[in-house]
């Protein structure tokens, strides 16, 4: 980390730009505070990064905490199952916009009759199950990436040939410290999970990838070196903690444009997803629930313990403040984080954070001015892309452009956007760059 004279913390980035990251280091001695239910949840039926489940409960159906009540097991590999985050009653199944989308998706709306928390699987022995038997059950339990990709875990888990399983501990998120924390308070869950992924995968090397200096976690350092689980200190920089660059920032290997780690012979999976894991085998607890951390300059940092479909605004009564205080919300992080319409919005299976903006703080992306080509989002961009080449072709719509511009590489960090004088929000081009990609190839 760099520290400056007035004792601010930042990560240093390309071109000698820096990410402030003090909010989150306030954060770090923050205990997870337990949020209880809404009245009413809000459970998307698309949590993940494949197609959309299909209901499996009508309205009027009752329905118990951990239950499944949406699948759909013809529909692929990355489709995982969403589960009742809660014992009630279903309301109503309808149409809502969903934040990561933008559009209209299938909501499953419980009401709440109590906050019982009991266990609704039945608990595993790794030493008696097989291969199948646990990827079966880290399917049913609807575990995805939780760092923010929502991947599932069983697909990645299913791959074959690997020799190298990199645990993700970098959280790079300059305003949230949720993993930070889960490893202070439960690294016996975590070590478990882990141990649990590398039986799955059947591999010998195992890497423990963290920004933390030696000692800070000293008792979890200890069980990782105990268990012969290497420990990888990732130089102080906001966007290695991407899959892509934290593979060869620790092995030194590229994935190209076209392949994934796992082509090359690694797996990479968030410390959050391991705890996940370890509850749904050991526990038998489907992944109804997460850390995220909430911030805003009022507050400052918080970590809360949050069921999935809590709605953003309950959380914010929770904390202590009203929904109305700001003017935006971000579903995520500071600089990674999809701005949502309203507080009544749920979270989500990888949603890490809360960043709320008063009504004092302008949206810097309001009233963008042309862009002068100053090229600083290129000097920035640590896939080495153009954004601003990029914005201009997906202004056109040119498919095969955004192709030859490798825009399929992006990885929403963000800094494109934040570094540009000309407040020009380069992540809606580049995102909207990759899903034409996606759906040209359809």
């Amino acid at each position: 980390m760099i520290f400056d004279n007035k004792s601010k913390i930042y990560f240093k980035e390309k071109g000698g730009f820096k990410v402030d990251i003090s909010m989150k280091m306030s954060a770090v001695d923050d205990a997870f505070k337990e949020v209880p239910p809404a009245d009413k949840m809000i459970v998307f039926l698309r949590q993940h990064i494949g197609a959309e489940t299909k209901p499996l409960l009508k309205e009027g159906a009752s329905v118990s905490y951990g239950q499944k009540i949406g699948d759909d097991e013809s529909g692929g590999l990355l489709i995982v199952p969403v589960h009742s985050p809660v014992d009630g009653t279903i309301d109503k199944i309808s149409k809502m916009l969903h934040p990561i989308s933008k559009k209209e998706e299938s909501v499953v709306i419980i009401n709440t009759k109590t906050e019982n928390k009991a266990s609704y699987l039945t608990p595993l022995d790794p030493k008696q199950s097989s291969r199948e038997d646990l990827l079966k059950r880290i399917r049913e339990a609807g575990i995805v990436g939780l760092g923010g990709a929502a991947f599932p875990t069983h697909a990645k888990l299913s791959s074959n040939n690997i020799s190298t399983l990199i645990i993700n501990a970098k959280e790079s998120d300059p305003n949230v410290a949720c993993d930070i924390r889960l490893i202070i308070e439960e690294p016996k869950e975590i070590l478990n999970g882990i141990k649990l992924m590398a039986k799955i995968l059947g591999v010998g090397k195992i890497i423990f990838a963290t920004r933390t200096k030696e000692g800070e976690i000293a008792e979890f350092e200890n069980a990782l070196k105990n268990d012969s689980i290497e420990i990888a200190r990732i130089r102080p920089n906001y966007s290695v903690g991407s899959e892509r660059l934290l593979v060869k920032e620790i092995l030194n290997k590229e994935v190209s444009p076209q392949k994934y780690p796992p082509d090359i012979g690694v797996v990479v999976h968030n410390v959050a997803t391991a705890y996940a894991v370890s509850k749904a085998i050991h526990g038998g607890e489907p992944l109804v629930s997460r850390g995220l951390t909430f911030f805003s300059k009022d507050t400052g940092a918080q970590n809360l313990w949050v069921r999935m479909g809590t709605p953003i605004h309950h959380i914010l009564r929770h904390v202590g403040v009203s929904p109305d205080a700001f003017e935006r919300i971000a579903l995520g992080s500071l600089m990674m984080g999809p701005t949502i319409p309203n507080s009544s919005f749920p979270i989500l299976k990888a949603t890490s954070g809360i960043t709320a903006f008063t009504k004092n703080e302008i949206n810097p992306y309001e009233n963008s001015l042309p862009c002068i080509r100053c090229a600083y989002c290129n000097t920035v961009c640590p896939v080495n892309i153009y954004p601003q080449l990029i914005m201009e072709a997906e202004k056109r719509g040119d498919a095969n452009r955004l192709r030859k511009l490798h825009v399929d590489i992006c990885i929403e960090c963000g800094l494109c956007s934040y570094v540009c004088p000309s407040r020009i929000n380069f992540t809606n081009y580049l995102t909207g760059g990759k899903k034409r990609i996606r759906n040209n190839n359809k």
